[in-house]
């Protein structure tokens, strides 16, 4: 379907041209390679997989023609992936922010100022960042901000990127809630790359544009940068527009943002009886959700915990808690259920209930226990670095 009756279905619409690239370019590539082959003064990037609502477009231009400097997104509607019925979308209460563990886009409730900054429920939404996959900008903006960094491989990072350096570099990223477009949101990602590729754009990012507070992801990937290439143009590009910090940006435009502060330890929990480590299996989708042992790989992320100095055992907004009897992870423990202390024995001592953090010896489940000395009682923590810079 996408190639001789793509091409004869189009032949009907003479304004659209397919463009083919020779060979897999990856996302980020590919973009650039019909950009560059347009002509308008706004350029409108769309994935494939959406169906765009009648006066999609005409909100998003306004808002360009009024700022050039405004790059915007629209509301985005859910598309199923497998009836392909559209529901409407909650996120017109929400902007776009990226989390430390691996700078990727999150939704979250806009803050309170930002409600009271609109004053009208089509007022477009401030956003910290952006989805990648429907926005509009104009060309010349997005030529002053360098596109997108050519070394950026496949897909991933990218919408960061823009969105970090629009702001940073006098602009802004808005979602404008009278565009209306839908998306299907895929259960699994059919498209396979080096599995390397996200965390070594994310790299890029933060080597650019996040000064210090890089630390903060590079400590979330225990260290491992591997060759994510040369950034000293991307550098150049930023001291040449004399873009602003990224203090400024947390502090005007993503202030509350959390940072982990009077951290003890950091880094996996990992079992002294087996290979395996406390993982958070993706964080909790409901209320409360279940840690697990898993098989320790390196890499961070999942397996990265915060122990804090006041006993708090946390990863970004959930935290590791006890809940009638059951270790579960949570946005907030309940004062009972939170405290915990790593022992010179290297055990964890649940002290509200004076037992310890046990791996089962044979399922993959977490629990409590009377404390005994058992290995599946020990764990071992690493302090945190304090050779590295973590600005407050």
């Amino acid at each position: 379907y996408l190639k001789e009756p793509l091409e004869k279905y189009f032949n009907s619409f003479p304004k659209v041209q397919i463009i083919r690239a020779t060979k897999r370019q990856g996302l980020t590539r590919a973009r650039l390679l019909g950009y560059y082959l347009s002509t308008s003064p706004i350029v409108v990037f769309l994935d494939s997989h959406i169906e765009c609502f009648p006066g999609w477009a005409e909100p998003l231009i306004a808002r360009i023609s009024e700022d050039p400097t405004r790059v915007v997104f629209p509301s985005i509607e859910v598309i199923a992936d497998d009836e392909l019925h559209t529901s409407c979308n909650s996120n017109v209460n929400q902007n776009g922010i990226f989390v430390f563990k691996d700078l990727t886009f999150q939704w979250q409730v806009i803050s309170t100022a930002e409600m009271n900054r609109r004053k009208d429920d089509a007022d477009p939404i401030r956003s910290p960042t952006m989805p990648g996959g429907l926005f509009a900008i104009s060309r010349e903006f997005f030529d002053k901000l360098g596109t997108y960094d050519p070394g950026l491989d496949y897909w991933g990072g990218e919408n960061i990127e823009l969105s970090f350096k629009a702001w940073m570099c006098g602009g802004s990223v808005e979602m404008v809630t009278c565009s209306h477009i839908g998306h299907i949101f895929r259960r699994t990602n059919p498209i396979h790359w080096p599995h390397d590729i996200g965390s070594k754009n994310s790299i890029r990012v933060a080597e650019v544009w996040m000064d210090d507070y890089k630390n903060y992801f590079y400590e979330r990937i225990l260290y491992r940068l591997g060759n994510y290439g040369d950034v000293t143009e991307r550098k150049q590009l930023r001291e040449r527009l004399k873009c602003k910090s990224f203090e400024w940006y947390l502090r005007n435009v993503y202030p509350d943002v959390a940072l982990p502060s009077n951290i003890k330890y950091a880094g996996e929990i990992r079992s002294v009886a087996s290979p395996r480590c406390v993982d958070s299996m993706g964080g909790p989708e409901q209320k409360q959700h279940a840690p697990k042992m898993y098989q320790c790989h390196g890499l961070g992320y999942n397996q990265f915990w915060y122990f804090s100095e006041n006993g708090q055992i946390h990863q970004d907004d959930w935290h590791i808690c006890v809940s009638n009897g059951q270790i579960v992870t949570r946005n907030a423990c309940t004062p009972d259920g939170a405290t915990w202390k790593y022992r010179e024995d290297k055990t964890i001592l649940h002290i509200p209930t004076n037992q310890c953090l046990t791996a089962s010896v044979t399922r993959d489940d977490l629990s409590l226990a009377n404390c005994s000395g058992s290995n599946y009682q020990k764990w071992e923590l690493q302090p945190r670095r304090k050779d590295i810079k973590f600005p407050a």
